[in-house]
């Protein structure tokens, strides 16, 4: 947008700037003068069987043709030629619009002089023959002062080329993009006069840039300007919109993390660190979503308390870094054998809670001795031989769940005291 804002502010200074320029300067002119002749000569009508008579004198800031017309030749003429060009190579006289002469005619009480300018066109034209080129002419009177412009428009191509190169209506239109040769000649007055034309200087006056043309461009430039702002603008709203779904992705990704982050410490405050097994307040939630499922329990649910059987003396004989390791070993080989609608809570130290929805205590005592089998055959660190003890009780439906722990925890006391790795039922 700053480009665009930039361009606009240019614009907007070079528009008025150009247009006034092009209004009263950005002139291009074209000097015929002594400094400039373009290789200046004079011809009359001798060369037509006339008996016109001209001769050129050339000053240090004029040029003076004398003629004195004769009567044998029907359209008795002297003239000036200069030669911008040769073997059909000349000058682009288009972008010119006026033509500014300064000059003194005298001798004739009709004062009258030609302009003509030859184009060279390869469609009509051939080099070598000077009457094939187009020849764009005026004739005009003489004002009294010696300097007057003439518009450039006012040329039309003479009658007898159009006639003599049989030109089709619609090209014969005036053309000046190649001038080869620019002529001042005497116009129409009466034969047996002595004219003198003294010409200081001719100047071709044109805009280097028409006001079409100026116009055009500005107007381009402005339409330019506005697709590129256009462009921009699109641009800039689909970058926009990019970076706005990549914030709302990346919002979308901090959410989930903080949603998993979230579910993680809701995790981390309902397990035990060391284990992964359910804590005490897992065990509460457990409890409460069973409870507010329903409204009220009416399944069975099996209550199984075990205890690492002389777990004190691992910790002792073996350092605490091995006691956690069977804990954790233990906690592995007790989740690989219960269903997984199953719940292990560490219940403290090396105690831990099992139950076991719509489990009765047959089926409980089953399962808790393929457990007790499965410990007995796992591998432990050094060697050790581990083995747990098992209370089995059954939570009635609308009991009070502390009445289920201490029958649970009386059947674990009978077990340890009846030797240890042993399941009893309380």
């Amino acid at each position: 947008m700053t480009i665009v804002q930039s361009l606009v502010g240019l614009l907007l200074v070079l528009t008025p700037t150009l247009l006034v320029w092009q209004h009263l300067g950005m002139t291009r002119v074209f000097e015929i003068s002594p400094r400039h002749p373009y290789g200046v000569t004079v011809t009359d009508d001798r060369h037509e069987h006339g008996n016109s008579v001209s001769s050129l004198v050339r000053t240090g800031d004029a040029f003076i043709m004398r003629c004195d017309l004769g009567a044998v030749f029907a359209w008795p003429f002297c003239k000036m030629q200069f030669h911008l060009g040769q073997d059909g190579k000349g000058m682009d006289f288009s972008q010119f619009d006026s033509v500014t002469f300064n000059m003194r005619y005298s001798g004739a009480s009709r004062r009258k002089i030609g302009l003509h300018l030859t184009n060279f066109e390869p469609e009509f034209s051939t080099i070598g023959d000077w009457n094939s080129q187009r020849y764009d002419s005026v004739e005009f009177d003489v004002p009294a002062q010696t300097t007057f412009t003439i518009p450039v428009n006012v040329l039309r191509t003479a009658d007898w080329w159009i006639a003599a190169h049989n030109v089709p209506l619609d090209k014969t239109y005036s053309r000046l993009d190649n001038v080869t040769a620019v002529e001042i000649s005497t116009g129409s007055v009466p034969p047996g006069q002595s004219i003198t034309i003294e010409l200081r200087s001719i100047e071709f006056r044109g805009k280097w840039i028409s006001n079409t043309r100026l116009l055009t461009y500005l107007v381009g430039a402005w339409i330019g300007c506005g697709l590129l702002g256009l462009s921009l603008s699109l641009a800039h709203v689909r970058s926009s919109l990019s970076a706005t779904n990549a914030r709302l992705e990346l919002l979308a990704a901090i959410n989930k993390a903080l949603q998993l982050e979230a579910r993680d410490l809701a995790n981390q405050a309902h397990t035990d660190p060391l284990t992964g097994a359910l804590n005490r307040q897992g065990l509460r939630e457990v409890l409460m979503r069973r409870l507010h499922a329903a409204g009220r329990v009416d399944e069975e649910m099996a209550v199984v308390f075990m205890d690492i059987d002389h777990f004190k003396r691992i910790n002792d004989q073996h350092g605490h870094d091995t006691g956690d390791e069977v804990l954790k070993r233990f906690v592995t080989v007790i989740r690989g054998e219960v269903r997984a609608s199953d719940r292990l809570v560490r219940w403290g130290g090396e105690e831990f809670l099992l139950l076991c929805p719509e489990t009765d205590v047959e089926h409980a005592v089953t399962m808790v001795q393929k457990l007790r089998a499965a410990l007995s055959m796992r591998e432990w660190p050094h060697g050790l031989h581990v083995t747990s003890s098992f209370g089995v009780t059954s939570l009635k439906p609308d009991e009070d769940f502390g009445e289920a722990i201490k029958r649970a925890d009386g059947a674990l006391y009978v077990a340890k005291s009846n030797g240890r790795n042993r399941v009893e039922v309380g």
